[in-house]
């Protein structure tokens, strides 16, 4: 589910010895703040996916990086807790059961009181970005999931 785009493999020294493998860089970034107008001091983040390692995978992540997460396993769960936590950013698979991720989107986008929230699709559907925008999303990122990307993007998403 992540990759690590600064991952490489073994490099060879000038000399032909091998060098051991470079670790994976995880970009250092400021704290998060949440978005204006909300009274929280980190950015919420509803996190829709139906597959629970994927959830706990980026959950942990999340909030390691200073974001506090709320979880749904389907589309369903996704409306009713973006209605019940306004969460500054949803990240929102898009093939999830009861309620699939263009339909979520659709209603979170419906209700004016949520029209602040910013949607982000996560899918490994090969040329969906057309769709996913129709529906409400004002992002897609790409499974796997490259993690340092997601985080550098994470801020412009809470809307810091």
């Amino acid at each position: 589910m992540f990759t690590s785009a600064a991952a490489s493999p073994d490099v060879s020294s000038s000399d032909g010895n091998a060098e051991r493998p470079r670790r994976a860089q995880v970009p250092r970034i400021s704290p998060p703040l949440a978005r204006e107008g909300t009274e929280r001091a980190r950015p919420l983040v509803l996190l829709a996916e139906d597959h629970e390692d994927s959830r706990d995978a980026l959950r942990t992540l999340l909030e390691a990086y200073g974001y506090d997460v709320v979880e749904a396993a389907d589309g369903r769960q996704a409306v009713d807790l973006a209605h019940a936590t306004r969460p500054d950013l949803v990240l929102m698979d898009l093939m999830m059961p009861r309620v699939d991720g263009i339909q979520a989107t659709r209603e979170i986008r419906a209700d004016a009181t949520l029209a602040g929230i910013r949607i982000v699709a996560l899918t490994a559907l090969e040329g969906a970005r057309p769709r996913v925008l129709e529906a409400g999303c004002d992002d897609m990122v790409p499974k796997p999931i490259d993690v340092r990307k997601l985080l550098e993007r994470m801020p412009e998403w809470v809307g810091r």
